[in-house]
């Protein structure tokens, strides 16, 4: 399926947000050569400041936050232990945008639906997972389970090219 050109702009668009926040937040920005983006980052709330010194706020720290967040990956070992890992939530309706979130980060990451709020993975996950969980506030509603045997073995393992 092809991506709209708007959709491809706004990708870009975050793209180049969140690189411009990250170099601020590094120290190798030069405001005095990117005028325009300075105005933009103003405008929008992810700085504050004056021309002699910008700070980045709130706004700008969590999206450059939240971009570490979708950055993440969990490692592939060459060897699979035979271990299924599991991811479970059980997230209130009052966090439904939190969970939807959270949920496509799980699928963005690889794992697959098991069951209902029930995702796998051959391999370890845990520590990438509760980063997510974290940044979402959503740990306390998450649980993992690490399984040597589970039914339905022979198509996930075909799933996963075990």
């Amino acid at each position: 399926m092809a991506m709209s050109s708007k959709r491809a702009g706004a990708i870009a668009g975050r793209e180049l947000l969140i690189y411009l926040l990250g170099t601020i937040v590094s120290g190798s920005f030069n405001s005095a050569e990117h005028p325009k983006q300075i105005r933009y980052l103003l405008r929008y709330g992810y700085l504050s400041g004056t021309s002699s010194r910008y700070t980045i706020t709130q706004k700008g720290r969590k999206t450059v936050s939240e971009a570490k967040i979708w950055g993440l990956t969990i490692p592939t070992p060459k060897v699979w232990d035979g271990r299924w890992h599991l991811v479970l939530f059980d997230i209130p309706n009052d966090k439904r945008k939190r969970r939807d979130i959270f949920r496509a980060r799980l699928k963005e990451l690889g794992l697959i639906l098991y069951q209902n709020s029930v995702w796998i993975y051959p391999y370890p996950l845990e520590e990438v997972v509760r980063q997510v969980a974290d940044f979402y506030k959503l740990s306390p509603c998450v649980s993992y389970i690490v399984a040597k045997k589970i039914s339905g073995e022979k198509n996930l393992r075909q799933h996963f090219k075990l």
